[in-house]
């Protein structure tokens, strides 16, 4: 998707960029191939060397996995354009406290790259955490509600502050109709969650842990630590069908 997206490149907006598929400018080969086509549709504003210039670190950033070349450029709502040329840079973070705000503590922080999960828990290596970001390249961070949940809470409890793009699946789902929450968004994309995990919800989490630190019994920290997987690994199916039921919007030319 990323190859027939031009909204990175300086001055081409949305109308301007479906202008250009109407025309049969669908990648950046084809772009490549006729650069004087946004002034054969009237806009004197483009040089053709320019344009090249552009496609060219394009595809130099593609190359090299640089996802926040194009997170730098790209429409927020369109960053979903990036999930399959590079969904290795997307983590999905969720965490897991002992109570909504501050001073209640992160319990369970989980961040799924998409093919292999990272746990950091209280009592065991959530200080782990912050050595876990060094050297990852290019990451982007994926949650729900964590603009206003997960990103303020890691930032006063363990003075971890997000310095990566962070997409919030929220807001994404809030404009395509879909709410309700994680879980019923969940419910609505026809994401089911593992038997033993049903019901779970964040004040059981809360419970989960109080449990465990009254009883010493790992069975409820082992609860806990699923459920904040299962979390994480469900935001990148989230974000799969996001990234299918918006490329299939663009069906014609695709």
């Amino acid at each position: 998707m990323i190859r027939n997206t031009f909204q990175h490149i300086t001055g081409i907006d949305k109308k301007l960029e479906r202008a250009l598929w109407e025309k049969g400018i669908t990648s950046w080969d084809k772009f490549r191939s006729n650069p004087t086509v946004l002034r054969d549709l009237g806009d004197e504003r483009f040089f053709p060397d320019e344009v090249l210039w552009e496609l060219d670190h394009s595809e130099k950033a593609l190359e090299e996995e640089d996802s926040h070349f194009f997170w730098n450029k790209l429409p927020y709502e369109e960053a979903w354009r990036l999930y399959d040329d590079l969904s290795q840079s997307f983590y999905a973070l969720d965490i897991e406290t002992t109570g909504l705000d501050y001073p209640h503590k992160v319990t369970s922080v989980c961040v799924y790259d998409g093919s292999e999960i990272f746990q950091f828990t209280r009592s065991r290596n959530l200080d782990d955490f912050h050595d876990f970001w060094i050297d990852r390249k290019n990451p982007i961070v994926v949650s729900y509600n964590g603009y206003k949940f997960d990103i303020p809470f890691l930032a006063k409890s363990m003075q971890w502050k997000n310095p990566f793009p962070h997409l919030d699946l929220m807001h994404v789902l809030h404009k395509m109709g879909i709410k309700g929450g994680l879980k019923g968004s969940e419910i609505k994309l026809g994401i089911t969650r593992q038997k033993s995990l049903q019901g779970i919800d964040g004040f059981q989490a809360v419970r989960l842990w109080n449990q465990y630190v009254e009883t010493d019994i790992t069975e409820y920290l082992d609860l806990l630590v699923q459920y904040n997987q299962e979390d994480t690994v469900n935001l990148h199916k989230i974000l799969r069908i996001i990234y299918d039921t918006k490329k299939f919007e663009l069906g014609f030319v695709f």
